[in-house]
């Protein structure tokens, strides 16, 4: 009895844990989409460091040879950083390497959601250090 108890335990555990995984699947790809179609629309491609460097706050490295899945053209490089750079949050990218590496940047006031629309200032994560009175 007691195993049949736990043989059923388990499966409810390894259900749930499924549908959790599911669900955050299914938001990692709608998040990917909305880079894809609307997001990659609000983010800046610049070659001037002076600009960026120094003044907005580093997110990412972004290296399109360097794909998982591969199979990027040189051709869609722009797209690329702009896409992945949004889903990062950041809205500027620093393209260096003859157009073969972009740096990810926030110069904006806030990241940005994968949609390109601002983040609230509820959906960033804790900064470090005491909490600013008002």
């Amino acid at each position: 009895m007691w195993t049949k108890k736990r043989g059923a335990f388990s499966a409810l555990v390894v259900g749930v844990l499924l549908s959790i995984a599911c669900a955050q699947s299914q938001a990692a790809q709608q998040a990917h989409t909305d880079a894809k179609t609307k997001g990659k629309y609000k983010v800046r491609l610049t070659t001037d460091a002076e600009s960026v460097v120094g003044t907005c706050k580093f997110v990412a490295m972004i290296e399109p040879a360097q794909d998982p899945i591969g199979g990027i053209s040189e051709s869609q490089y722009p797209d690329y950083f702009r896409t992945e750079a949004v889903y990062k949050g950041a809205d500027t990218v620093l393209v260096r390497g003859n157009g073969k590496v972009g740096e990810a940047y926030i110069c904006g006031p806030s990241p940005l959601n994968p949609d390109g629309t601002p983040r609230d200032q509820y959906d960033q994560p804790p900064t470090a250090g005491p909490t600013p009175h008002r």
